[in-house]
């Protein structure tokens, strides 16, 4: 395993102790933003095999484990080092021979340039110290013509519901950075010379007990962020698709997919 001497405390700290939970959540085992990846990873290489892949903010492996069978070498990267035990355990018992771990930060990635194929991340952008230093990591390991899938939770357009979204996830999770606007981060993948080439939107739908209990949010905080979306303006509700059900929450949150080229 490589090893960044310096992971980001906060994720460290909301991700280490919980890292079990995540290797159980249903949500990011496998949900539409995964099968979108996957879609993405395979029109991509069509019959031909990645040799190097990397996947940034693995987490517990999901998406490392997806995109396995079809590149040579599988580079599962997080910060926080009980995420890549799981990973590891986990791509143990789903036989996975060609997974490798780098505790690293998707900011300082200890790969040479121009060395990966294919770098994939999902649902972990947000959690980024500095999304456009990631960005220009991936863009200098990346090699010409090489793909960037990623899939990640995204702010509306509107600025009143994207302070909202925003303010809520850091109240739930505090090494939360950012939810980005799609034409934010459409501008830095331009600026860094990447092509969107593919786009899907799926919907990350999530209940409001098992999102909050998932980062041991305190019952005083719980019941704030409970009277927070049942009292949002009625554009935010719509936005995020927020419904009582029985004694819990149902909502979503929007979710942009893409695949983008280095020219």
């Amino acid at each position: 395993m490589t090893q960044d001497n310096n992971p980001p405390l906060a994720a460290q700290q909301v991700f280490g102790p919980q890292a079990a939970v995540y290797a159980t959540s249903k949500v990011h085992i496998r949900d539409d933003s995964l099968e979108s990846v996957e879609r993405m990873v395979d029109a991509a290489g069509g019959t031909n095999r990645y040799g190097w892949t990397l996947d940034l903010g693995t987490g517990a492996g999901f998406t490392a484990f997806a995109v396995a069978g079809v590149s040579d070498r599988i580079i599962a990267s997080d910060v926080t080092e009980p995420m890549l035990r799981q990973a590891q355990r986990l791509g143990r018992e789903r036989g996975i021979a060609n997974l490798g771990l780098s505790q690293s930060a998707a900011e300082a990635l200890p790969f040479a340039d121009e060395s990966v194929d294919l770098v994939t991340s999902r649902v972990s952008a947000h959690h980024f110290r500095d999304f456009e230093k990631a960005l220009d990591e991936t863009q200098r390991v990346l090699k010409p013509g090489g793909s960037l899938v990623m899939a990640d939770s995204i702010a509306p357009e509107d600025s009143a519901i994207t302070d909202w979204m925003n303010d809520i996830e850091l109240r739930r999770d505090f090494s939360h950075i950012e939810n980005r606007k799609i034409s934010k981060i459409q501008e830095l993948l331009t600026d860094r010379s990447f092509t969107v080439v593919e786009n899907d939107y799926p919907r990350i739908y999530l209940r409001f007990n098992e999102w909050t209990a998932r980062t041991k949010v305190s019952p005083e905080e719980t019941e704030a962020l409970h009277k927070e979306f049942m009292e949002a303006p009625a554009a935010t509700r719509e936005a995020f698709q927020v419904a009582p059900v029985h004694n819990d929450i149902a909502f979503s949150w929007p979710c942009w997919v893409f695949r983008a080229v280095k020219w």
